[in-house]
């Protein structure tokens, strides 16, 4: 009966609840977000007992994946396969190219080294892999709070460490 109380309440709202994912995200990605939204939620549909619980929980759902979605979006920006591969024509920009590869990959390096051994998964999934706090959280079973506070700390480590390598 719960998940009759989900997924019609989601359904019925689904125009509206695009809506805001659209308006916040994006309209190419609001699809995307209440999908994702639904899924979150579906752990959850055991507990909701009524309708104005379920849409209140579809719209925070909602909300936060298309929050996540734009902060992944405008954090990591793209850049097409055409862009990409033009922008290496010249030596001198593959140069800069390869440089920055190097320079990742030294990151990389120094940040297993330096970092213990959740600090760096926290930093591997968020900073490299592009995972949301929310699915960092459930992926090393962390709050979100103590993903925010350990990728803050790894950050902090790895800035301090190339500070003093840029002083030397």
């Amino acid at each position: 009966m719960a998940t009759d109380i989900l997924t019609s309440t989601f359904m019925a709202f689904r125009a509206k609840l695009r809506s805001v994912a659209a308006g916040i995200a994006g309209t190419d990605e609001a699809d995307d977000i209440i999908h994702d939204a639904f899924c979150r939620l579906w752990s959850r549909h055991p507990l909701i007992d009524d309708e104005k619980e379920a849409l209140k929980l579809s719209y925070t759902a909602v909300r936060n994946s298309a929050i996540d979605s734009y902060r992944r979006s405008t954090s990591r920006p793209t850049v097409s396969i055409e862009e990409s591969s033009y922008m290496l024509e010249t030596d001198d920009e593959t140069e800069t190219a390869k440089e920055r590869q190097q320079t990742y990959e030294a990151v990389i390096n120094l940040s297993r080294r330096i970092l213990n051994e959740r600090q760096f998964a926290v930093f591997e999934l968020h900073d490299i892999k592009g995972l949301g706090y929310e699915e960092v959280a459930e992926t090393l079973g962390m709050t979100q709070e103590n993903v925010r506070v350990t990728l803050s700390r790894a950050r902090k480590s790895i800035r301090e460490i190339y500070r003093k390598t840029q002083t030397v």
